[in-house]
């Protein structure tokens, strides 16, 4: 391995290729990163021109890795750190080549092209596969871009030379290719580029975790063609159908095996892993990736489920956000798939852990032993009999009927957010059969005790003599429990009208909550929490305990 600090010429200024690998991310730099670059380079132009300093700028290291070339001419590079900053100051020399044409010549023929050389050996660099249309355009002086990073990149460039006009271009091109200095680190094809390349701290956007691992699994394949054909069929549809969730779901995928690892260590576990195997095994463990994130995508972005019931009930569970069940649910899904599980036993499985976790939420338990709960489920279930010993592993944390009926009628639910809320009481309602689907979109959540702006004082004096002398506490404690919420399209219309005015409106209602409204003459603590034991019942009915075998989608049609 060898470094020296250099300038950019040395860098471009001779026949070589670099190549950005093609497992590598794309150009990823936002506008304030190039930003802060152009503010850099005005001062450091200021410093030199201006006041006649002799000073440079240090902008981090590049990492490249020598590799075999069948060009006799032309050295050809892996650039695997610093791309975003090379790529970056490419741009800004097109923009002023574009500018000022006399420096065509000088930019193009010392630092964007190999002369001697053809087709793809003629570049300098070839950047990684999405950027490669939009990099070339721009190298080649085209004006037809794709939107993107790039695009983004290279408009910024060109309006702020045109708001520059006082810059001598001559010597904003020297200052760039003399005066910014990178530290050159050529790492030897014999040696492991990847152990540089993830202790580097360099200027840039922040590798994830997802970038990591991707680096370290290609780079322990040495055949480039063969790199292509597995980036393109395992790694790059991951990076497509889940995106911004690749990172989410590795660590998942990470604690699957039933050993708690926190996300910022995702990496670290994969790779010391694999370190120790073989190309062949990490091969099988890119894989394995691509089959479990299949899994991922299905379940949190459930319209990709074929299985229709097995779609609802995830889709049930995103909403109420169950998230620490998914490294649960990967083994789960991986057995259903392998036909270890029947659909139906999932759907039981699925409905078991809804009714646990919604039973907790009720009843104040506490969140943070799910966790690890879960983390370690799957190593407990017996698959030839999984549904007793879910059972038997989730007892001693399940909580009882009365429990959950106390729960639900004191528990202020709506202050956990209104999508909770929300689904809670449609659960209920699709419970009464209720066949006006199209009304549920325009559903609002309604508090019949209303809320005053949360200061009781500020109730209108009808509710006031409605609610007793013990008005405040009646207010405070009942507000946003279940036994005072429903659904209705006409929220604003209801404010904080009386009692019988509401009632007529809920009276006209299609909705099978509100029919319970009918027959009541008062709404006080006493009638609170004879709604919130009726609502108890359904919710104890659907939301079931461990001796009950009904499924909740009895319930939800």
């Amino acid at each position: 391995m060898n470094a020296d600090a250099v300038p950019l010429h040395k860098i471009l200024n001779f026949s070589m290729q670099m190549v950005i690998p093609i497992f590598q991310r794309e150009y990823s730099w936002e506008r304030e990163q190039v930003m802060i670059l152009w503010e850099d380079i005005l001062k450091l132009y200021e410093n030199v021109y201006e006041h006649s300093l002799d000073v440079t700028h240090f902008l981090g290291p590049i990492v490249r890795v020598e590799l075999q070339t069948s060009s006799v001419d032309v050295d050809k590079l892996w650039l695997i750190d610093g791309q975003q900053r090379i790529i970056t100051l490419m741009v800004l020399m097109a923009c002023i080549r574009n500018k000022d044409p006399s420096l065509k010549g000088k930019i193009e023929y010392g630092y964007f092209y190999n002369q001697e050389e053809e087709g793809e050996s003629y570049y300098k660099l070839i950047p990684s596969e999405g950027d490669r249309e939009n990099f070339k355009n721009i190298i080649d002086g085209k004006k037809e871009l794709n939107k993107g990073k790039l695009k983004d990149t290279y408009d910024y460039f060109s309006a702020v030379l045109d708001n520059h006009s006082n810059l001598d271009l001559e010597k904003l091109r020297g200052l760039l290719i003399k005066r910014l200095i990178l530290v050159n680190i050529d790492v030897d094809k014999n040696e492991n580029p990847y152990i540089i390349f993830e202790s580097l701290n360099a200027k840039g956007t922040p590798l994830t975790q997802a970038d990591l691992i991707r680096n370290y699994i290609f780079m322990r394949i040495e055949n480039e063609k063969k790199q292509i054909e597995l980036y393109n069929e395992y790694w790059r549809p991951m990076e497509k159908f889940l995106g911004k969730e690749l990172d989410n779901f590795f660590w998942r995928y990470t604690l699957k095996d039933g050993t708690f690892v926190k996300g910022k260590r995702t990496y670290a576990n994969l790779k010391s892993a694999l370190e120790t195997k073989t190309e062949e095994d990490t091969e099988k463990e890119l894989q394995n990736f691509h089959k479990y994130s299949q899994y991922y995508n299905n379940i949190i972005n459930t319209f990709n489920e074929p299985e229709y019931e097995l779609q609802r009930r995830f889709e049930r569970h995103n909403k109420w956000e169950i998230r620490t069940e998914y490294p649960f649910l990967l083994n789960i899904y991986n057995d259903y798939k392998n036909k270890r599980l029947t659909v139906r036993q999932f759907c039981e499985i699925l409905d078991i852990i809804e009714s646990f976790v919604i039973r907790r939420f009720f009843c104040g338990r506490p969140t943070n032993k799910l966790n690890q709960l879960f983390i370690r489920l799957y190593s407990r279930i017996n698959l030839d009999d999984p549904i007793r010993s879910l059972k038997m592993e989730l007892l001693p944390d399940f909580p009882d009927d009365k429990e959950f009926r106390e729960g639900l009628k004191s528990y202020p639910i709506y202050s956990s957010g209104s999508q909770k809320v929300s689904l809670v009481l449609k659960t209920f309602e699709y419970s009464f059969q209720n066949k006006e689907i199209e009304l549920k979109s325009k559903l609002q959540i309604e508090h019949i005790m209303p809320q005053a702006g949360r200061i009781s004082a500020d109730l209108p004096e009808s509710w006031k003599r409605m609610l007793g002398s013990n008005y405040k506490e009646v207010h405070r404690k009942y507000l946003d429990t279940l036994g005072n919420l429903t659904l209705t399209g006409y929220n604003p219309e209801l404010g904080q009208k009386s009692f019988k005015e509401k009632q007529k409106i809920y009276n006209s209602s299609k909705l099978g909550l509100n029919e319970y409204f009918k027959s009541l003459n008062t709404w006080n603590e006493e009638e609170i929490l004879k709604r919130s034991d009726k609502l108890a019942d359904m919710a104890i009915d659907i939301w079931k305990n461990l001796e009950d075998n009904k499924s909740i989608d009895e319930w939800v049609k």
